[in-house]
């Protein structure tokens, strides 16, 4: 999932972006790009108030392994009918 600081549960807008765990500033265009905090908590609300629809995070893609396994057994089947 990808995760970006102004929706995250830390994150205060209003006169400055302020993060409360790690407690500093940012800039908007630092909080709208994506990161990889370990502090993070989704918040679906846009704490820059732009975006009035909620947050909802990409559901992740299957596992490639498992869609190559049935390719292999699609392919097994078809070479014992042959």
């Amino acid at each position: 999932m990808k995760q970006y600081c102004r929706y995250c549960a830390y994150m205060c807008c209003g006169d400055a972006n302020w993060c409360s765990v790690r407690h500093r500033t940012y800039t908007d265009g630092y909080i709208k790009k994506p990161n990889k905090c370990k502090d993070f908590e989704l918040n679906p609300i846009d704490a820059l108030g732009e975006n009035p629809k909620v947050y909802k995070p990409r559901k992740p893609k299957a596992d490639d392994g498992e869609q190559i396994t049935a390719l292999i057994e699609v392919i097994n089947s078809m070479e014992q009918e042959v």
